[in-house]
């Protein structure tokens, strides 16, 4: 049987770790701020993953090896920063849009990050592939 691969590009700059605790520690630390901007990017995840059809014919079933090419605006933001910040809202997107059954120990095997400058076009390229038996 071949191993499956599904690529989904999603358009950003996607929120770095520091907006994410910044909006953690809104609203008078009730975490208001943080539900949004995590509600706003998983369902767009979700959408784009949707009409991407990627979770066609069935969600992968685990266990899968993930790849995410960054590409940023410029070199302003650290690559610790955007892939953490950002990776939260992909694996919970991917789940939310049924292309994995969980972001845990035993759907995800690993992932992989690189990242480049693209001023015309940031955001994530995300490759996600089947881990052979």
């Amino acid at each position: 049987m071949p191993v499956r691969v599904a690529s989904l590009w999603i358009p950003g700059p996607l929120p770095a770790l520091n907006a994410v605790l910044d909006a953690a520690k809104g609203a008078g630390g009730t975490g208001a701020h943080y539900s949004r901007l995590k509600r706003a990017w998983t369902t767009t995840v979700w959408a784009l993953a949707k009409q991407a059809r990627i979770d066609k014919p069935c969600p992968f079933s685990g266990p899968v090896r993930i790849r995410f090419e960054w590409r940023e605006r410029d070199r302003r933001r650290d690559p610790d920063g955007f892939s953490s910040g950002g990776k939260k809202v992909i694996l919970d997107g991917l789940v939310q849009a049924g292309v994995l059954r969980g972001d845990g120990w035993r759907h995800v095997a690993g992932w992989e990050d690189c990242w480049c400058v693209d001023a015309a076009a940031p955001g994530v390229l995300v490759e996600i592939r089947e881990v052979s038996p």
